[in-house]
């Protein structure tokens, strides 16, 4: 764990009406009391108002926290988003308050709730607006995403083919993803009856239905309890074929990337939950083997087993 992933675990540690020593957050952490001093002070010097006595502890001002405030479950979920966002985007004291914050608030909300939260982290991809260079398909994104956070099925208009007229697909949209350049809306097709996945270029409109639907379990994340400060290592082997076109989303931190000697991509990436990546690994198929850990392994074994049962027969016109 690095410094600044420490720093939200200590500062969930600090009250401002309490002293708390450096021998009990070293406990806490797991680390050396010298660690926890070193952390102390580069909080210090990044602007983190702490403050400390010989003898006594560290504590927080009284006026650094804000007043309580009541959340709907809906503002919880899109301040959860939003705060692992900027946790990616910023350093220092910002990615520090980010983390914390998110940890904060994950630890408050309900299972079911903070189940979706992880489900979402993994489907959502936030980037910045205009990312596109079009207006059309910037407004599209933000259609996808909606439909995504309240799981409702979307009506999808797409370009014809040659002298064909558009077409209109009805998907149950799991999540975004984005391949070399392309981005896709990855999610269930009515039509075709299994999982598709639908070029954004391609979309012409997006009509959200009054019809839910439940995104399956492999496209989600089960959290067994609140979300721990530290995070999770995945490694993955990317096909050569493959490897020139890999994006990582946005969401995701790169811990290394090496070109192995046969041409494949060997990617080790660094989560807070290791089923975030399960839409966008399930995405590249055959192309993508997961390495570590070994529950990742598992479910995504599960799943490639599942979509293979789905073609042991013939279709016929009767399915």
């Amino acid at each position: 764990m690095t410094p600044s992933e420490r720093w939200p675990a200590i500062l969930l540690q600090l009250e401002p009406d309490a002293w708390t020593r450096a021998t009990d957050l070293a406990r806490a952490l797991g680390v050396s009391e010298r660690t926890v001093y070193r952390d102390m002070q580069a909080m210090v010097e990044a602007g983190v108002p702490l403050q400390g006595v010989p003898g006594k502890g560290y504590r927080l001002p009284d006026d650094y926290l804000l007043a309580p405030i009541r959340l709907t479950r809906d503002e919880a979920v899109m301040l959860v988003l939003g705060s692992a966002y900027a946790a990616r985007n910023f350093s220092g004291r910002y990615q520090a308050a980010a983390r914390a914050a998110r940890h904060k608030i994950e630890d408050v909300l309900p299972p079911d709730d903070r189940e979706r939260v992880l489900s979402l982290r993994g489907s959502v991809s936030l980037v910045p607006s205009n990312v596109f260079g079009d207006s059309t398909e910037d407004g599209l994104l933000r259609q996808a995403r909606h439909a995504l956070v309240e799981e409702r099925t979307l009506l999808a208009t797409l370009a014809g083919a040659s002298d064909d007229g558009p077409s209109t697909r009805r998907i149950d949209p799991y999540g975004l993803v984005r391949q070399g350049s392309a981005w896709h809306l990855v999610g269930y097709g009515h039509d075709r009856e299994h999982v598709v996945h639908l070029r954004l270029e391609r979309i012409r409109g997006l009509d959200m239905t009054d019809a839910t639907f439940e995104r399956p379990a492999s496209y989600g994340a089960r959290s067994q309890g609140p979300a721990a400060p530290s995070r999770r290592r995945v490694r993955v082997v990317f096909a050569d074929e493959a490897a020139a076109a890999v994006q990582v989303p946005s969401s995701v931190a790169v811990e290394s990337r090496e070109h192995l000697s046969d041409d494949r991509l060997l990617l080790t990436l660094n989560v807070d939950h290791v089923l975030e990546v399960m839409p966008w690994l399930l995405s590249w198929g055959r192309h993508a083997q997961v390495l570590e850990p070994r529950a990742l392994r598992e479910r995504m074994a599960t799943e490639a087993r599942a979509v293979a049962d789905q073609y042991e027969s013939a279709p016929t016109l009767l399915d």
